[in-house]
């Protein structure tokens, strides 16, 4: 499980608009998590319980269509006007949760990027290197 810590603590130090990062199981439950000291949570942490839930149920149910011919699940996003929430298979027993900042700097900023070259990178290197 070191290899998870590595994981979450890579993510907050590469990007400060990363809020929240996770590693849940495939039902969902956090097994590590780290949180950005400057923020305060917009979401209750049980309300994000939830959500991981639900997200990890969706990643199942998405494995059709990988067998469909439609290739692995990389990411899925979801942007609310003030966070944008990711989640990533890991492998077949876990699935990464980052929440981050997407408070637009301009007025009507709202598609920009959240840098998931950069996030994708960090979990190659993680998936690589930490086995």
């Amino acid at each position: 499980m070191e290899k998870h810590e590595k994981l979450l603590n890579m993510l907050m130090e590469f990007n400060p608009l990363v809020r929240f990062t996770a590693v849940c199981n495939t039902s969902g439950e956090i097994e590590w998590s780290s949180q950005r000291d400057s923020v305060t949570n917009i979401i209750p942490l049980e309300e994000t319980k939830a959500s991981i839930k639900r997200a990890a149920a969706s990643w199942q149910d998405r494995e059709h269509l990988s067998e469909n011919g439609a290739g692995r699940g990389m990411y899925t996003i979801t942007a609310y006007e003030k966070i944008k929430r990711i989640t990533i298979p890991l492998d077949d027993q876990h699935i990464l949760f980052i929440s981050t900042d997407n408070t637009p700097k301009k007025d009507k900023d709202y598609g920009r990027l959240v840098g998931m070259g950069d996030i994708m990178s960090i979990v190659d290197f993680i998936n690589e290197h930490e086995k």
